[in-house]
């Protein structure tokens, strides 16, 4: 622990999170060429690692750390509910509204993941309130997740059909289906898991060894390829799946919190971790900016990912971190104002 603040290794999870989300959305040549191959075992790897690459559930884990990362440094304190709110409204929200109008002026708004901010955006308002109520988060939890099924079973009909059904009865299949307005809900339990986490962290003092966080790594990614494989065969929602999925993300987040107490996390996917918001963000936008000046195929392909990672260090530099800095001196600004107020008095 840093601080009692942060975790050791949080952020190297991170920017492998936001990394799964950048392949997801690019073809993988790699992939494609071993499938063409006429040598069957080069055909069967080729197969093998087409799903490897979950973006959906990447985002789902992200929830899960950002419900971990707010609620631990504070859940012993007394929020400020402005401060806290105005601080990571500025931090997420200057980045998005700067890529958002760039995106809307050159029409391709569809190219940055906003559902998902809008949800984090969202989390951020509510949590100061749950904490107000003195109310279990088990409880909070399970009224979330209950909430989020309902919506699921009553809204998302023709998806829960297909899949009775095998075949496609307007079958939609994405987490985002129902919306700015609803989605938030529907990702709200997997959020509060991280609340859960970060509750009950300090309680655990068993030990994961590097064998354990190897196999409890290697289940989730074989789960979550089959997760991948059941929604483009079996008609599997990522709205149906992802939840239940979260469950399992949860039991592997924790070890991988408990692991790096006792083992070190490496300092460059640390530091690579501190722009994976950036990387998040933009990625798309830059992978469509390189498309115009260098081919995308099997020799490129490393290329692209290199320079993915290299734009949103300097997007992170000249947006991101700018906004951090902002939200600081905000938070500061008004904690001196409310210091002077109650003198004051």
């Amino acid at each position: 622990m840093k601080k009692n603040t942060w975790v050791n290794g949080l952020d190297s999870l991170r920017f492998f999170l936001a990394l799964v989300v950048v392949l997801s959305h690019m073809p993988n040549p790699i992939a494609i060429t071993l499938k063409a191959s006429n040598h069957y075992i080069f055909k069967s790897i080729g197969y093998f690692i087409t799903p490897m690459f979950n973006g959906v559930g990447a985002v789902i884990a992200f929830f899960i750390i950002s419900g971990f990362v707010i609620h631990y440094p504070n859940k012993n304190k007394k929020i400020d509910y402005w401060k806290f709110l105005i601080r990571r409204w500025v931090r997420l929200g200057i980045p998005m509204i700067v890529v958002s109008v760039f995106t809307i002026h050159y029409g391709i708004f569809a190219k940055i993941p906003i559902w998902s901010l809008y949800c984090e955006l969202i989390y951020y308002t509510l949590y100061p309130l749950l904490v107000k109520t003195k109310i279990s988060w088990n409880i909070i939890f399970w009224l979330a997740f209950g909430i989020a099924s309902t919506l699921i079973v009553t809204l998302c009909y023709p998806d829960i059909q297909s899949l009775i059904y095998q075949k496609n009865l307007h079958f939609f299949g994405s987490y985002w289906q129902l919306g700015t307005e609803l989605t938030w809900a529907i990702g709200l339990p997997c959020w509060l898991l991280g609340v859960i986490l970060a509750e009950h962290i300090d309680s655990y003092t068993y030990k994961v060894t590097a064998l354990n966080i190897y196999t409890w790594r290697a289940v989730v990614l074989l789960t979550s390829m089959v997760i991948q494989i059941a929604r483009y065969k079996y008609f599997l929602s990522w709205i149906v799946s992802m939840n239940l999925f979260a469950f399992l993300l949860f039991f592997w987040l924790r070890n991988e919190i408990i692991y790096y107490r006792d083992h070190k996390s490496v300092p460059f996917f640390e530091r690579l971790g501190k722009f994976s918001y950036s990387l998040y963000l933009t990625h798309e936008l830059v992978v469509m900016g390189l498309m115009f000046y260098i081919p995308f195929n099997f020799y490129t392909y490393l290329l692209y990912i290199l320079l993915c990672v290299a734009s949103s260090y300097i997007i992170y530099l000249f947006l991101e971190k700018p906004s951090h800095l902002l939200a600081q001196k905000i938070s500061t600004f008004k904690k001196s104002v409310d210091n002077n107020s109650s003198l004051s008095k």
